[in-house]
C-alpha cells in the first residue's frame, strides 16, 4: 500500500509518516498562498495514479496551521486546499482499493456541546472559527469523496509528543515541559480543574494507519481517537514537576481564545486503542525532547 500524508510537517502527519515505508511525495505545497496551494494540491492528487500503479493506496490528511484563537477568515481559508485535493482527486481516482482519513478535531467539534462525555453520536457544536473550520472539511471530504471512496473522518483529542511546534498557541504538554525546563512561567488561560483527554501522538498514528488498513466499500465513518484517560490541567502540572523533578512555574491569565475552551471535554472513544501510552511516560519524552531542542539551540547560537 502506497501512502500519502499531506502535513507530514506536523506532529500527527510525522508520526503517521515514520509509520508508512512506502509513500507518495510529490513535492512541496506552497501553505502561504491558499489559491496556489489549491491548485497544487489538486495536480497531486491527479498523480497519484502512476504512483499507485494499480496498488492499494491511502491519503491522510493531517495538515493545518489555525487554531481556536485564528480569526474566522483565516482559519476558514484552510478549507480551499482540501477542497483542491479532493476535487482533484475525485476526477482522477486512482485504479486501485483506497481510502481517505481526515484528521479532525474532537475539541473544536465539541467545545460547546452538553453534557459530557461525547462520542461519534454526539451532535456537534463549535464555539469557535477552528470548529467551523474542522466541521467545513468534514463536510467537504464526506461530500465530494464518500460516494467513490471510503471516507474516515477521525476526531482526535489533544495530541501531545516530542517536537511540537510551539510556535502555535497549542500543546499545553510540550509548553508545560518548556516552562520547567527554563524556569521561564507559563502562562494558563483556563480554570486548573480544566478536563481534556490527552493522546500520545504515536498512539493516535497506529489509529489512523489501522482506521485504512484495509480499504472496503464507498462510504463515510465518525471514529473519535482518544485515550479515554481524561486529565484536569492541574494534574498535568503536577505531572510534569515530578517528571522533571522540579517546580513548574504556573501564571494565570485570560486570553480571548478561553471563551472557545469548554470546561469538560471527556471522550469516549469509537474502539480501544491498540496502544496507550501512558501520561507519565509520554510527557516524560516530551520533556527530554524540549531539554535536547533547548541544548541543541545554545550550540548552535
Amino acid at each position: 500500500m502506497i501512502t500519502w500524508v499531506i502535513g507530514r510537517g506536523g506532529l500527527l502527519g510525522s508520526a503517521v509518516s515514520r509509520r508508512t515505508p512506502r509513500q507518495y511525495l510529490p513535492g512541496p505545497i506552497p501553505w502561504s498562498d491558499v489559491e496556489a496551494a489549491r491548485r497544487v494540491l489538486h495536480e497531486q492528487a491527479r498523480g497519484l495514479e502512476a504512483a499507485a500503479s494499480g496498488d492499494a493506496w491511502r491519503i491522510v490528511w493531517a495538515a493545518g496551521a489555525a487554531t481556536t484563537s485564528t480569526p474566522p477568515e483565516e482559519a476558514m481559508a484552510e478549507v480551499e486546499p482540501l477542497r483542491g485535493l479532493v476535487t482533484g482527486l475525485r476526477s482522477a481516482l486512482p485504479s486501485g482499493p483506497g481510502a481517505f482519513f481526515l484528521a479532525s478535531s474532537a475539541g473544536g467539534v465539541y467545545a460547546g456541546a452538553s453534557p459530557p462525555p461525547f462520542g461519534a453520536e454526539t451532535g456537534p457544536a463549535p464555539l469557535s472559527a477552528y470548529g467551523e473550520l474542522k466541521l467545513a472539511q468534514e463536510d467537504l471530504a464526506i461530500d465530494v469523496l464518500a460516494g467513490v471512496i471510503p471516507v474516515v473522518v477521525g476526531r482526535l483529542s489533544n495530541l501531545y509528543g516530542p517536537g511540537q511546534n510551539l510556535d502555535k498557541l497549542q500543546g499545553l504538554i510540550s509548553r508545560l515541559a518548556l516552562s520547567a525546563a527554563t524556569q521561564q512561567p507559563i502562562n494558563i488561560f483556563v480554570p486548573l480543574e480544566t478536563i481534556r483527554d490527552y493522546l500520545y501522538v504515536d498512539d493516535a498514528a497506529r489509529e489512523v494507519l489501522a482506521a485504512t488498513e484495509d480499504p472496503t466499500a464507498p462510504g463515510a465513518s465518525v471514529r473519535i481517537i482518544a485515550s479515554g484517560q481524561p486529565a484536569t490541567v492541574a494534574q498535568l502540572i503536577r505531572t510534569m514537576s515530578l517528571v522533571a523533578k522540579r517546580r513548574v512555574p504556573v501564571a494565570l491569565g485570560s486570553h480571548p481564545s478561553a471563551t472557545a475552551q469548554s470546561l469538560d471535554l471527556r471522550l469516549i472513544p469509537t474502539a480501544p486503542l491498540r496502544a496507550i501510552t501512558p501520561l507519565a511516560a509520554g510527557m516524560k519524552n516530551v520533556y527530554f525532547d524540549i531539554l535536547s531542542r533547548l541544548q541543541q539551540d545554545a550550540l548552535v547560537g
